[in-house]
């Protein structure tokens, strides 16, 4: 089954909610120069012509009356200069025009999303009180330049991700010493991660994720930045061992180091972090247990991803007091023993995702019943055994059920056939029995369903399925009665070695128009083939 999405972005808008904290406090008394504001007009009518006089900036220059601080997307301060150019989201044409030099009170850019290219905009050296620039999800290119930290001190806000920069990370950026906000990702950076970076000692959020780099390590500086709440360098072909000092990090909420190849062990220390909120490490090299000692302080984890990796060991009990939790993915590990009772009573979790482990015994039997916001359980290629929680449906919001390659046995519950929102239900290779119920054909949403090689479930299935329904296996059980003749977007339909008898009836080619795969071998039925 497809993915779904691993979690939310760290969000720019929580530093736009504090940028105006941070700006200096204009003076209210400060004299109006005219000459000053004159040029800038002019600047800003070079920037429409640039940009080839795009609708969004009609009222740009439009009546002599009219103050160019009441012109669109600008700000001023009481002195009438221009402080904030801001158009995110606007489509435009050509470069970022090199005139947005000439407004040098500029302390915020925002041209993110606006499709402008060209290279790196060195001419912003001109604007020394700019504290904010963000030039994201566009198409500049070329090379950071060696001297970008031109830029200044009084810098707060750097994001130029989303763009296809090329080149190694200039070691000058470490001069950008009050920078708070750093975005790299998602470019064609190459080299490795600069040690330089560690002295941005102001940092709060650092994103270097997916980017070319060359196999490195995190510079050992990087454990002076703590004042770090958000790392995102996933895919950034890092190896060695996961990096201790991010356990020394009070602050951080979101610590994504997934998709890379670090080694060794999670400290146990990491589930001291009183604010982590999101920790992905997915697809890298880590092996040994998961450790927590004491009671578990990191109570704001939200989202825990450790799936693909060589981790062993059992889930720790005091995952169970983990309230906030909504997403819980060990998937693809060397995971054993029984999932604790306990997790079956976290209050938030949305997406259980255990499959291809080691794990056995039963499934929880309070799974369900206290999480009403359940919607996805994914749990495969186990040993587990037992029966299906009964209430695994109790609050009608389960999506997915996925639990084939296991021992499950005794029979499909009422209130599971009964789910009205379920639309992906994976039980093969089991040792299920017992009639399905009949609910499962018309109160359910079925899209997927797959029930095949478990020998023992019997039933009859209702001459039209739902209109939704994609794929359906039921090879190798007891299934009897006619074949169904109506299935609208039905593309596999497997029955074979059942009990199935009649004739193929006529109506099924017309009923079955999406048809591509049939088999019906080892049942009883005669006649002809239509």
């Amino acid at each position: 089954m497809a993915s779904w999405p691993r979690g939310l972005a760290c969000l720019r808008v929580l530093f736009w909610a504090c940028l105006a904290l941070a700006l200096p406090r204009l003076s209210r008394h400060a004299a109006a120069q005219p000459g000053a504001v004159v040029d800038e007009k002019q600047s800003l009518l070079q920037i429409k012509r640039a940009w080839g006089d795009p609708a969004q900036l009609a009222s740009w220059g439009a009546g002599d009356g009219i103050s160019l601080c009441n012109w669109t997307y600008l700000s001023c301060d009481v002195a009438g200069r221009v402080t904030s150019l801001a158009l995110p989201n606007v489509t435009l044409t050509g470069v970022v025009p090199p005139a947005i030099g000439g407004l040098a009170g500029l302390k915020v850019l925002n041209l993110s999303n606006t499709s402008v290219g060209g290279g790196f905009p060195a001419f912003l050296y001109k604007c020394t009180g700019i504290t904010h620039i963000d030039l994201a999800h566009n198409q500049l290119h070329g090379e950071l330049p060696a001297d970008i930290g031109r830029l200044g001190e009084s810098l707060l806000y750097l994001a130029l991700d989303h763009n296809n920069f090329t080149g190694e990370i200039p070691a000058a950026v470490s001069k950008l010493k009050n920078l708070r906000y750093l975005a790299l990702n998602e470019n064609q950076l190459t080299g490795t991660i600069p040690p330089e970076l560690g002295e941005l000692t102001n940092l709060e959020t650092l994103k270097l994720e997916n980017n070319p780099f060359g196999v490195g390590m995190l510079p050992e500086s990087f454990r002076n930045l703590r004042k770090l709440r958000c790392i995102w360098v996933a895919n950034c072909t890092l190896a060695g061992e996961f990096p201790n000092y991010f356990t020394e990090m009070s602050e951080m909420e979101w610590l994504d180091l997934s998709m890379n190849g670090f080694t060794g062990s999670i400290p146990s220390e990491i589930w001291n972090l009183q604010k982590l909120q999101y920790l992905y490490l997915y697809i890298n090299k880590l092996s040994g247990n998961i450790v927590v000692n004491g009671v578990i302080r990191a109570t704001s984890l939200t989202e825990l991803d450790v799936s693909e990796n060589q981790l062993s060991g059992t889930i720790p009990e005091s995952f169970g007091s983990l309230s906030n939790l909504s997403l819980l993915n060990l998937y693809q590990n060397n995971f054993s023993g029984e999932i604790p009772s306990s997790i079956a009573q976290l209050p938030s979790l949305i997406f259980l995702w255990l499959f291809n482990n080691n794990f056995t015994g039963a499934l929880p039997a309070e799974l369900g019943k206290q999480t009403p916001l359940l919607r996805d359980i994914q749990v495969d290629d186990n040993n587990f055994s037992g029966p299906i929680p009964p209430g695994i449906c109790d609050h009608q919001q389960l999506w997915v059920f996925t639990a084939s390659g296991n021992r499950l046995n005794g029979s499909i519950p009422d209130s599971l056939a009964t789910c009205r929102t379920l639309i992906w239900l994976q039980l093969a290779d089991n040792e299920l029995s017992g009639e399905v119920p009949a609910a499962l054909w018309t109160e359910t949403k079925l899209l997927n369903l797959l029930l095949q090689n478990n020998g023992q479930l019997t039933g009859t299935l209702p001459e039209k399925l739902y209109w939704n329904l994609t794929t359906l296996y039921l090879d190798n059980n007891r299934f009897s009665g006619p074949l169904p003749v109506v299935a609208a977007r039905l593309r596999k339909f497997h029955i074979s070695n059942n009990l199935i008898s009649g004739s193929v009836p006529a109506e099924l080619v017309t009923g079955m128009p999406q048809l591509q795969e049939l088999n019906l071998a080892g049942n009883l039925l005669s006649g002809v083939i239509p």
